[in-house]
Formats: C-alpha cells, sequence, structure tokens
C-alpha cells in the first residue's frame, strides 16, 4: 500500500504542498446543506410534531477533485466484503434485495446517523488495517473527515463507510453463516434472512452492533414474514416488485419532467428485470 506522502501525491496528481494547503484551510472546502427528512411517502417527517432535517457538509473546489481521485484510485481498489451491495459498482439496492428473495422471515435494522457516527479515529484505524502508513493514514484521515466525523454529502464518504463497518460486519457476517442466515448491507441498511424462523436472534444482532460503538434506529427495525421491503424493494417470495408508494409515483404524471417520468420507468423496469 502507499507509505510515503510522496507516493500518495502521484496517486493524486497533486503537489503535496496543494494538499497541505487544502488541510490547513479544510472550512473553506465545504458547505453547509440543510435537506428536510422525508418519510416512504415522501412527506416531511415529523417528530413531536417538529421537521426532521439533516445537516450535508459537501465538499467543493479542489477538494472535491481530490476526493474524487482518493475514491478511483486509492479506495475503490480496496478489496470489499462480499456481504455489501452500497456504493460498489456492480451492485446496487434491487441485486441487494434480490439476495433475500424466497426467504420467508426477514429482519432489518437501520444504522442510526451512521456518517457523523463514524469519527476520525475510526477512519485512521480503517487506514492503517489496509497497511496505509502513519503518516499517509493521518493525511488521507484529514481529506476525507470534517471536523472530526464523516461528512454526509463528500464523494468518498460512502465507500469510507463500508470499509469502517468491515470490523462489525465480519462478525455479523461470521454469525450470520453459522445461523444458516443471508446477511448483506447497503451503506446504513443491514438485512438478515432465513427460510426458518430466528426472531429471537434478533437481539443479538443489535447487541453485537450497539457493542461496536454504533446506534440502532429503532423505529426503522422490523422482523417481518409478509412483504417486506428490502432497501425500498418488495421481496416476494418468488419475485421483486416496486413498492405501492413508487407505483403511485410511477402512475402519476402530474408535476413531473419528462427527465424524472423516464427515471421511474427506467427504475421499474430494473425492478422487472431482476425477475426474469
Amino acid at each position: 500500500m502507499i507509505s510515503t506522502l510522496k507516493h500518495l501525491a502521484y496517486e493524486l496528481k497533486v503537489d503535496f504542498s496543494e494538499i497541505e494547503t487544502i488541510i490547513n484551510n479544510i472550512d473553506k472546502y465545504y458547505y453547509e446543506k440543510v435537506e428536510i427528512k422525508k418519510d416512504k411517502s415522501g412527506q416531511p417527517k415529523l417528530k413531536n410534531g417538529i421537521i426532521q432535517k439533516r445537516v450535508l457538509n459537501p465538499s467543493i473546489s479542489r477538494l472535491k477533485i481530490i476526493q474524487k481521485r482518493i475514491q478511483r484510485n486509492i479506495l475503490a481498489k480496496l478489496e470489499m466484503p462480499e456481504y455489501a451491495y452500497g456504493a460498489i459498482k456492480g451492485k446496487d439496492n434491487v441485486s441487494n434485495a434480490k439476495k433475500h428473495q424466497g426467504k420467508k422471515y426477514i429482519f432489518t435494522t437501520d444504522l442510526k446517523s451512521f456518517f457523523p457516527s463514524i469519527n476520525h479515529d475510526r477512519v485512521f484505524a480503517m487506514y492503517r488495517s489496509f497497511n496505509f502508513s502513519p503518516t499517509v493514514s493521518r493525511v488521507l484521515t484529514q481529506l476525507t473527515t470534517y471536523k472530526g466525523r464523516l461528512p454526509q454529502g463528500a464523494p468518498t464518504s460512502p465507500t469510507v463507510a463500508n470499509l469502517v463497518f468491515v470490523k462489525t460486519g465480519k462478525k455479523l457476517k461470521h454469525f450470520a453463516t453459522e445461523n444458516k442466515l443471508i446477511f448483506t448491507s447497503f451503506i446504513d441498511d443491514l438485512t438478515f434472512s432465513a427460510p426458518i424462523d430466528f426472531k429471537s436472534k434478533a437481539q443479538f444482532i443489535i447487541e453485537m452492533i450497539q457493542a461496536d460503538g454504533f446506534k440502532i434506529s429503532h423505529n426503522k427495525t422490523n422482523f417481518k414474514t409478509k412483504l417486506p421491503i428490502v432497501t425500498g424493494v418488495v421481496v416476494k417470495n418468488n419475485k421483486l416488485d416496486i413498492t405501492d408508494t413508487f407505483k403511485i409515483k410511477l402512475n402519476s404524471t402530474e408535476g413531473k419532467s419528462p427527465e424524472q417520468i423516464k427515471g421511474y420507468q427506467l427504475y421499474a423496469a430494473k425492478v422487472a428485470k431482476s425477475n426474469s
């Protein structure tokens, strides 16, 4: 792996002096964007009557360009676990759901505030686990975290999150294999399934996740046997299907641009094609 700053600068196609300048002026390379959270029907999500929001910190300018190079030239070359389906080339939410088709019992849970929960220490440890030198790991951590956390909106964040979660993911995968379960992750969405009832093991799965410092979104944690939804796709015994909410969007053209309509149609076709 990369052991010197000279090698790192070569991989990123920049002078290291520019990397230092960006790190020393990091606040200039992010902006804050407040986004309203929405429920499954597309309506603003409320909690105690208050609209829920998330704060994004997209990167800009030269940092964004450098992060794209980190993603393409460094992160994309690291080995990803086979259970991971989110932000991985050739995989998507449909192929993730397909993995659980035909399983009667499905347990889904969500990692609460996943990106913000990943601090710079976890990111540094992840780079070191891939044998980057301490100095290179420190610089890569500075280039891919902001205010000590993983920023939502940076091009590197989804892959970094996947890689940081590997330590916990391996434990979950081992547990799943031992108990004849199928396990997949889609960034912060975790899914377990089996042809036999394993509800008694769901709490232990949650405790394994929490033991590694991650939090569970309890309102997104479900154990289902009838028409479960996995990463936005209805998983039936012999096929996948789009949700009723999506069908309404698909059949209504009001207020939608031709591009949006085409996007809905292409997605519905992709789900249908997964059944052929």
